[in-house]
This record gives C-alpha cells, sequence and structure tokens, in this order.
C-alpha cells in the first residue's frame, strides 16, 4: 500500500499543473505578503507554464486567508503565503484559532527573511531612537503607529517597544502596511514598523525617516541606521520571515516539486536580485529543513509574544 502511495504521488506530480494554482495572500494588496505572493506566483507561472494566481484574503491578522487555506483541497491547486506571525506567533496571540498551523498545513518552500524598520514622520525632531523616546517622556507625548493589522509582527514589535521604553505608542491597525505607511506620510500617524522592500522610494525623497532596524546587523540598503540592540534595546533581533505553504494531506510529489523549482529561482533568476533589492535574504531550506525552521521559530516567537504582553481572543 505504501508503495502505491508513493507512485500515486509521484504520477501526480508528473502531470501537476494542469489548471491555475491559486496563491492566497493573506492580507490586502499594496503590502509586503501581497509583493511577495506575486513574485512568486509570476515566478512559477514562467517555470511551469500554467498560471499561478494570487488571491487576496484580509482579515484577522492573517487569519482569515489562512483558515481558507487549511479547508481547501489537499491537491497542489491552493497555496499560500505564511509567515512569522501567521504560523508562529499566533499560535501565542489568540485564545483560539480556527486551525493549527503545526497539523493543519505543511511547509512548501522558504522564502527569505526581512527585518522590520522603525520609521517616523519627519515631523518627529528626534533621528534616533533613544532621542526619539527620551523626548517623548520628557513632553509627555503620545505617538500613533500603524501596522497591517491587530497581532502582525509590526504590532508586536510597537507594543515589545512600548513595553521596554516605557512610552506611550498607541497602536492604529489598518488592512495592509501599504495603508499605514500612506497615513504615516501624510502626517496622521508618527510611526510604523515596516519592511525595507516599501521604503526605498519614501525614503529617498525625505517622507520617512528611518531610525531603527529590527535585525542582529545593519542593512547594506540603510547602513547608517542602528539596530534596536545598538541603541540599547534588546529582543528585537529575530526577522519576519516568509514561505509557501499548503493544506496537510498535499502529495509528496507535489511539494517536493515546487520546493525544487522555488530554490532553483531563488538561486539563479531574477527573483533573487529583486528580493535582495527590497533587503530580503533568501534562504535555501529542503522541505525537512523548513520543517525544523518551524518548530524552531514557534518557540522563539512565543518568547517574543509573551515579552511584549499583546494577548487577543
Amino acid at each position: 500500500m505504501f508503495a502505491l502511495t508513493l507512485c500515486a504521488s509521484a504520477t501526480f506530480a508528473q502531470t501537476y499543473p494542469t489548471k491555475p494554482v491559486k496563491i492566497i495572500a493573506p492580507y490586502a494588496t499594496g503590502g509586503v505578503t501581497d509583493v511577495l505572493s506575486r513574485e512568486i506566483a509570476l515566478t512559477l507561472t514562467q517555470k511551469l507554464g500554467t498560471s499561478f494566481v494570487v488571491e487576496n484574503r484580509p482579515g484577522a491578522g492573517g487569519n482569515i486567508g489562512l483558515s481558507l487555506l487549511a479547508k481547501s483541497p489537499a491537491d497542489g491547486y491552493t497555496l499560500g503565503l505564511g509567515a512569522a506571525n501567521t504560523l508562529a506567533a499566533n499560535r501565542f496571540l489568540y485564545k483560539s484559532l480556527p486551525f493549527d498551523s503545526m497539523k493543519d498545513f505543511v511547509p512548501v518552500a522558504f522564502i527569505g527573511r526581512l527585518p522590520f524598520v522603525l520609521v517616523v514622520h519627519p515631523s518627529v525632531s528626534a533621528n534616533n531612537l533613544k532621542d526619539m523616546i527620551a523626548d517623548m517622556k520628557a513632553k509627555k507625548a503620545s505617538y500613533s503607529y500603524g501596522s497591517s493589522g491587530v497581532g502582525n509582527t509590526a504590532h508586536i514589535f510597537g507594543e515589545l517597544l512600548k513595553n521596554r521604553a516605557g512610552i506611550d505608542f498607541v497602536h492604529v491597525p489598518y488592512k495592509s502596511s501599504g495603508e499605514a505607511l500612506r497615513d504615516l506620510i501624510a502626517g496622521r500617524l508618527e510611526a510604523q514598523f515596516i519592511t525595507p522592500l516599501e521604503l526605498a522610494a519614501p525614503i529617498q525623497r525625505g517622507a520617512v525617516k528611518p531610525i531603527a532596524i529590527a535585525s542582529i546587523q545593519r542593512l547594506a540598503s540603510l547602513p547608517n541606521v542602528p539596530t534596536f540592540e545598538q541603541t540599547g534595546f534588546r529582543g528585537f533581533e529575530s526577522p519576519t520571515w516568509f514561505g509557501i505553504i499548503a493544506p496537510s494531506g498535499t502529495p509528496n510529489g507535489i511539494l517536493t516539486l515546487l520546493n525544487k523549482e522555488i530554490r532553483e529561482a531563488l538561486v539563479l533568476s531574477e527573483l533573487k536580485t529583486r528580493l535582495e533589492r527590497g533587503s530580503i535574504e533568501p534562504q535555501d531550506m529542503s522541505l525537512e529543513q523548513f520543517r525544523n525552521f518551524l518548530n524552531d521559530e514557534v518557540k522563539k516567537w512565543e518568547a517574543i509574544v509573551k515579552d511584549s504582553g499583546v494577548a487577543l481572543d
């Protein structure tokens, strides 16, 4: 029976895909999740000769989109973009979830890691994190910061900073990080944790001001901006990350094929160059390595969420 199952899986993979494949992006258009989903969809369309299309299903910190993925047929024709928050942090943020990220999904291919940058509106006089915190405390000021929704990684980091620095930092959730960025540029917010992928143009024209990097090391694209640790704040070293996932039960032959095609693209194609321009660090992982990585990340984000104090119904 086991041999027959393996044979069926291999045969299925040889003919896959025979119709368009859907990739669920669990956030609205305009943000990094949407951008990455479309990059992967374009790459797979070009490599496999069948359309891979993105369907944005935002809401509830990514949980709505992943709930739909968990209920989808495990036939390889519905995939999703998972991330640090939806696959690791949300397990500890919410009292209950409509899915179990470790049981209802299987890894397909890791894409890469991406740090957050804390940016502020140019009206904020401080040019670094220490001065911003000192200025807020001296003036007893309240700053609002935006994110792509309640419970996302940027929200967690915002609350972690609020607790560690003892400042009045008020979270304002949006449907996407792009929407929050527009309000930050317009002066309706003071700050935002956002990925470098979305920042190049606003920084270049002086629409926002970067003051700290949530990563182990400085970014090559922002060499003069210190990390949180370099300004005296630890706990912000874990970047967010992204990977393609599928419903549990998806044939192993299809998982192996998609893993191979995406890994090749991350090394050999223009996809790698485009990701690196956005400060995304591509990383090559086998299916087993991705599974082990997820197990480690769940443990890591449990501690980060606990320290942030964020808890959601």
